[in-house]
């Protein structure tokens, strides 16, 4: 995967492995990139709340699954309240974080949400440093 920015949007370009391919040594190439994951809601995609909650617990669990693990977790608007008291996606996020994925939740959005006091994992962050992290994806850390 790359990243690049291209005016005030970033284009993310994702590489099939190709048929016969080892996937080892893609993995490989991956090694190292800072990938980070940005969630801006408690749902995964739009439409039913019901069923984007059941995508999201899915989605975090399967990133415990995968060999290569992001470098960070982005949460703002309501996506911070996935890292906040009474999130059921609480424990998953925790491990996450034991595994050494980076879990910043944006603290204007746990302000509006009247959630700061709430955040159970991961910390605090401000736009400078979510927009550092956004342009440094893609890069070694």
């Amino acid at each position: 995967m790359t990243t690049e920015k291209r005016g005030p949007d970033f284009h993310l370009r994702l590489q099939k492995v190709k048929s016969g391919e080892d996937h080892k040594a893609v993995r490989e190439k991956r090694d190292g990139a800072n990938v980070v994951v940005y969630l801006s809601s408690r749902f995964l995609g739009i439409g039913d709340e019901a069923l984007g909650s059941v995508l999201m617990r899915s989605f975090l669990k399967t990133l415990l699954e995968l060999e290569t693990k992001p470098s960070r977790l982005i949460l703002i608007n309501g996506g911070v309240w996935l890292s906040s008291e009474g999130s059921d996606v609480l424990e998953t996020l925790r491990i996450l974080s034991e595994r050494g994925v980076e879990i910043l939740s944006c603290g204007t959005c746990l302000d509006f949400y009247g959630l700061k006091e709430k955040l159970k994992v991961g910390v605090v962050s401000n736009m400078f440093t979510i927009a550092q992290a956004l342009l440094e994806a893609g890069t070694s850390r």
